[in-house]
């Protein structure tokens, strides 16, 4: 029986779907700031432009490697859950 942790943070069609869209965006907002930091003036805009690309890539590699870990943890908290017998009741 799927609990609300797998259906939140497991592996999905939301999800899939959803960070196949978090890496367009993760992309295209760097390279914007990337062509950015390529055409700037002075060098500190250039040096600003820059690190705000590999950030945000960074950022968006955090982000995924994140659900991979909580998918699996969902998983394995509920197998645990699953697993335990249930409490004795007195009567």
């Amino acid at each position: 029986m799927k609990h609300w942790k797998t259906k939140l943070f497991g592996d999905n069609a939301f999800n899939f779907y959803s960070w196949i869209l978090a890496a367009v965006l993760v992309f295209v907002s760097s390279t914007r700031y990337m062509l950015a930091g390529a055409r700037a003036e002075s060098a500190q805009v250039m040096q600003r432009d820059m690190l705000l690309g590999i950030y945000i890539v960074l950022l968006g590699c955090f982000g995924l490697l994140l659900q991979n870990y909580l998918a699996r943890l969902a998983v394995k908290l509920e197998k645990t859950t699953d697993s335990k017998p249930a409490a004795p009741t007195h009567e």
